[in-house]
């Protein structure tokens, strides 16, 4: 199930008996625990009927399961670093069943064990198993905890759930904001809701007596990633804007950035603009280009104002020296430091030459 199953389980009060959480998203991971814990454990002995164990012993977390909880009709049992889910454990031990050497049928036996237990969990406790990420799959007690419907997903937040949940976040600072500029703001900061939760704060406290959030506010207060800083000085590079281009390079270099990265990462951006501008000359449109590159909107557009500049032939010889340049670097065949700079240089060039030789 997804999260969204578990929480209308946790509204019904239908919870089962056992659930593994896993997935990329850690901050709806975790909030879902914590109010997992609010709904399960609301008396005055609610600290003494919950348990947290890492990596326990089979019989360990049994003994703890068993134990009956005081004043409560149910316990919370808390696993947590399971060698069995994580994968970090001997590979060799519940991956090939079929093929097990005589050492190992002890392992199996202990995960075996376990697996059995679940099916007999008493109605007295809620275990939960919290791995961090993706729990391996091909485990016993994976597919154990899979076979009795236990499985809660939380995948990174896509499309219109991602929209939903940052609207959300700044209507509860009394901020609107639009479709367009939530795609803005994760594309400038990432799609990792801890990192967003932080930065919808700051930049709500920013934008007090406005009513809706913009672009502008975003650059102007969030942490910016590096890639959308990559992104905006190669915008700034392919619209030959050097002015606004070399101080921006400079500024990554001081704070840290390095610069085989940052050649890569330009490499990227111009083979992008090379495929916009090819599939601009075939008619294709906008919500098109976006959906090949896998981009949002806004950028597509941005990539698309940049790619107007240039002939199909003209980015393909920038993206050409982008590859030839990081090659040189690699190979040996010149210093790591100033090839940045020398590309940069390069690529302004290209884009003052190409200036309205290109066709819309």
């Amino acid at each position: 199930m997804d999260y969204l199953a578990f929480y209308q389980q946790l509204k019904k009060k239908t919870l089962q008996k056992v659930y593994l959480f896993e997935g990329e998203e850690e901050f709806i991971k975790e909030s879902a625990l914590s109010d997992l814990k609010k709904a399960l454990l609301l008396g005055p002995m609610a600290m003494m009927n919950e348990s947290v164990l890492l990596n326990p012993q089979d019989s360990d977390l049994i003994a703890v399961c068993e134990t009956l909880p005081i004043m409560e009709d149910r316990r919370l049992v808390i696993v947590k670093e399971m060698t069995q889910l994580s994968g970090r454990g001997s590979a060799k031990n519940e991956e090939d069943e079929g093929a097990e050497e005589e050492e190992d049928k002890p392992a199996r036996k202990k995960s075996d064990a376990l697996s059995s237990y679940l099916s007999k969990l008493p109605d007295t406790v809620c275990l939960v198993f919290f791995a961090r990420g993706k729990a391996r799959g091909t485990s016993r007690l994976y597919k154990k905890i899979k076979e009795l419907g236990g499985i809660v997903s939380f995948d990174q937040l896509e499309g219109e759930s991602l929209v939903k949940w940052v609207a959300r976040e700044f209507k509860g600072y009394g901020l609107l904001i639009d479709r367009q500029t939530v795609e803005h703001l994760t594309f400038a900061c990432g799609k990792d809701l801890m990192v967003l939760k932080g930065e919808i704060a700051k930049i709500a406290s920013y934008a007090q007596g406005q009513t809706a959030v913009t672009a502008k506010d975003i650059d102007k207060i969030a942490t910016l990633s590096v890639d959308y800083k990559v992104f905006d000085l190669s915008d700034k590079v392919a619209d030959g804007l050097a002015d606004k281009a070399l101080p921006l390079m400079e500024e990554m270099l001081r704070s840290g950035e390095q610069r085989l990265m940052l050649l890569a990462l330009l490499q990227r951006h111009y083979r992008q603009l090379l495929f916009t501008r090819i599939m601009m000359d075939e008619g294709q449109y906008q919500s098109a280009i976006a959906g090949e590159l896998g981009l949002p909107n806004f950028v597509a557009r941005r990539l698309m104002n940049s790619a107007a500049n240039y002939t199909s032939n003209q980015l393909k010889t920038a993206y050409l020296k982008c590859i030839e340049q990081e090659f040189l670097v690699k190979s040996g065949q010149i210093q790591e430091d100033g090839s940045l700079e020398q590309l940069v240089y390069a690529l302004i060039d290209i884009s003052r030459k190409g200036k309205g030789k290109a066709r819309a």
